[in-house]
């Protein structure tokens, strides 16, 4: 149980909220020229030298490998994202745990076949295996394939996994027309919560706090946001999303100002800045955009909803709907439903507008929010016919 409680919930997470994701290879033009970006508590680099690194005189275990991925989840640190990599590139080891960390690296750069791959590996070897299935799950829900994900969490049959299943499917039934009954259950579990391990409490509360977010539940969302951490970046994320939903800008500015080093939580202040007219917001709109051609000289392509968001804040309107378009061939969670839906209302475009609302009408979704932009776009348009 100690694998599944302090590895898996942080990686079912993962790809779902990390706005930072491996860059492929690329070779700088000169030594001035930016690389990453890195938070300013990251550590210290583990190798001071190639050689250090080719030598293998640093030992390293699934272990360490494991704590770089949730360092990289819970704080956006590319270092460590690329030491974890680094440290699977070295070893060709077969064993679950190892390919269970694969197959998380894997998700989290997007390469979702690959991913899937491994994990059909992996339950070829354990049927039952937890993890390998609520990851499966977690994977399929990003994907917006909720009937299959479900599937996997039907398959957590042990008694002892009750609280990983019931939270498995709360989260997809929030999805899929089914927000209220989860809302019930994730109740029921978020009074569980303190007894739990940090990350399966956190898992709970981020799917509440998105239910909260979705249904304008105040109430929920003051329960949830009083036992949620605040240090994390994706408990910084939730918390910022609720205040900008209620209009709260001076409060996201007091919240995100010292976290500018981290692209998602800069994309969220920059929101609260051009809403105040403040005038740091064209600095850090500057900035964003500095860190947006570095991913594009490395050609990542993992960083579509962060670029449609920019373009959006930047009233770049026909490059927005461009990549949330793109974004929306590999991710289906609120924030791309989200980002999707304003590219479209913005640029005007009845064929995205009926693409989201038929996604809205065969899954169910739920977001009083989009429905309100949606019907008023309605209005609007019957207005002027």
């Amino acid at each position: 149980m100690h694998r599944l409680k302090s590895f898996f919930i942080s990686l079912a997470l993962f790809a779902a909220a990390s706005p930072t994701l491996f860059a492929a290879p690329f070779t700088p033009d000169d030594d001035q020229q930016i690389l990453a970006t890195l938070p300013t508590d990251s550590p210290p680099p583990r190798y001071l030298t190639t050689s250090d690194f080719i030598s293998g005189n640093t030992n390293t275990s699934p272990e360490q490998t494991r704590q770089l991925l949730e360092r990289a989840y819970l704080q956006e640190d590319p270092r460590a994202l690329g030491q974890a990599q680094a440290q699977l590139d070295q070893s060709d080891e077969q064993n679950v745990e190892t390919l269970m960390l694969r197959a998380r690296a894997l998700q989290a750069a997007h390469k979702f076949d690959e991913a899937k791959g491994v994990l059909e590996q992996i339950l070829n070897q354990k049927p039952s295996d937890p993890d390998a299935l609520l990851t499966l799950s977690s994977l399929l829900l990003v994907q917006g394939q909720f009937d299959e994900a479900m599937s996997y969490c039907n398959r957590l049959n042990d008694a002892s996994l009750r609280v990983y299943q019931l939270a498995c499917v709360a989260q997809i039934n929030s999805m899929t027309g089914k927000l209220s009954q989860a809302k019930e259950t994730l109740s029921g579990l978020a009074s569980l919560a303190p007894g739990l391990d940090t990350s399966t409490a956190r898992w709970i509360y981020l799917i509440q706090a998105d239910a909260a977010l979705r249904s304008q539940d105040a109430s929920l969302a003051k329960e949830v946001f009083a036992v949620m951490d605040s240090q994390t970046v994706p408990t910084l994320m939730a918390r910022a999303d609720w205040l900008l939903a209620q209009g709260e800008y001076d409060k996201v500015r007091q919240l995100l100002q010292e976290h500018t080093d981290k692209d998602a939580l800069l994309l969220k202040l920059i929101s609260a800045q051009v809403a105040l007219k403040d005038p740091k917001a064209q600095q850090n709109l500057a900035l964003m955009q500095d860190r947006i051609k570095v991913w594009r000289i490395r050609q990542e392509n993992a960083h579509k909803r962060e670029q449609a968001n920019y373009a959006l804040l930047s009233n770049q309107i026909d490059l927005a709907l461009k990549l949330a378009q793109e974004n929306w061939q590999q991710q289906r969670e609120t924030a791309d439903i989200a980002i999707y839906t304003t590219a479209a209302i913005k640029a005007n475009s009845q064929a995205d507008i009926d693409i989201i609302e038929q996604f809205i009408k065969d899954t169910g979704f739920e977001y009083l929010a989009l429905e309100r932009s949606l019907n008023e776009r309605h209005l609007s348009k019957e207005t002027h016919l």
